[in-house]
């Protein structure tokens, strides 16, 4: 129990110190004035994959390192599939890793993980995962660092990157940040990341250490379930929320 309590507060401490929006005002941007170009979207959500350092399984850097640490089978895909996970060591310590690039040869083999045995996603990638040290929440594209509930991972081609996106169906949602501390959702997201099966009109919510889905209106994880958003022309706006994800 005395473990498990040092963890919790280091996670608490991690959390506390890189999400800057704690008040009810962070989340209280008024509505479009004018709207920008339409959009039909479907979503997913990813969040930080957490677990204890243990297996055969090691976690390497992108530089070729080792970093001390490793993982059973479902772990690594998990976090590999997450893009971002929170590892504990022996002594309760966590480091943040972040997918960097795949690799040419493969640590292990997703499909023998039972939940990614039938999956129709490409799990063979996700064994050669190669990674990088990060902070906070993990990273982003463009040097953006993830922000739970506001960054969405896109297809540049149909969203480009540093875009503003706001979805109406999520405003007047509440959700718990981080700290512990209930806000209600504004509707505005915005585009930092990207992944491999992130195509045409697909998001993907990061909602953080958050597994659960906060946002069940439009998170459906469906492609035919879409919803109605639109991008963000408010510079007031955009300037704010890329100064949050900028480091």
């Amino acid at each position: 129990m005395k473990l498990r309590a040092i963890i919790v507060a280091v996670l608490v401490i991690i959390s506390s110190s890189v999400f800057t929006q704690t008040t009810q005002a962070d989340f209280s941007f008024p509505e479009p004035v004018k709207n920008g170009t339409a959009l039909s979207l479907w979503s997913t959500q990813y969040y930080i994959h957490e677990f204890q350092s243990g297996g055969a399984i090691p976690i390497v850097y992108a530089n070729g390192n080792p970093s001390g640490l490793y993982a059973d089978t479902c772990d690594f895909c998990s976090a590999s599939l997450e893009g971002t996970a929170y590892v504990r060591d022996s002594l309760g310590n966590v480091t943040v890793i972040n997918f960097a690039r795949t690799s040419d040869s493969s640590f292990v083999d997703c499909r023998a993980c039972k939940k990614y045995a039938s999956s129709k996603l490409k799990v063979e990638s996700w064994g050669k995962t190669l990674w990088t040290k990060s902070a906070g929440f993990g990273d982003g594209v463009k040097n953006y660092r993830l922000i739970p509930f506001r960054t969405i991972a896109v297809d540049k081609e149909v969203i480009p990157y540093g875009t503003v996106v706001y979805i109406p169906k999520v405003k007047g949602k509440t959700i718990e940040l981080p700290n512990g501390e209930q806000v209600t959702h504004d509707g505005y997201f915005f585009a930092g990341d990207t992944g491999g099966a992130i195509k045409k009109n697909h998001i993907d919510v990061f909602t953080g250490i958050y597994s659960g889905n906060p946002f069940p209106e439009v998170v459906k994880s469906n492609e035919n379930k879409t919803f109605d958003a639109v991008i963000v022309t408010d510079a007031s706006i955009i300037n704010s929320l890329t100064e949050l994800h900028s480091k």
